[in-house]
């Protein structure tokens, strides 16, 4: 069973995806030589990107300022 993570990318629709995007994605590979973490699904929510990744970190409260974990 996979360990998916759902975030919200605040204010992300100009900046596509790099910004908060590449953020999220160099923060969840950090501590995995061996694989990448991919994205499931993603869509925009006004200027918020949602997007759901196979992997979910753990210390959501370390997070950069604009990435918000939805359960």
């Amino acid at each position: 069973m996979k360990n998916f993570g759902k975030y919200r990318l605040v204010n992300q629709k100009e900046n596509g995806y790099k910004g908060l995007y590449k953020k999220l994605f160099s923060i969840l590979e950090k501590d995995c030589i061996f694989t990448e973490c991919n994205e499931e699904e993603s869509y925009f929510d006004g200027n918020d990107m949602i997007i759901t990744t196979t992997w979910k970190h753990e210390e959501s409260d370390k997070l950069p300022k604009g990435i918000i974990v939805l359960h």
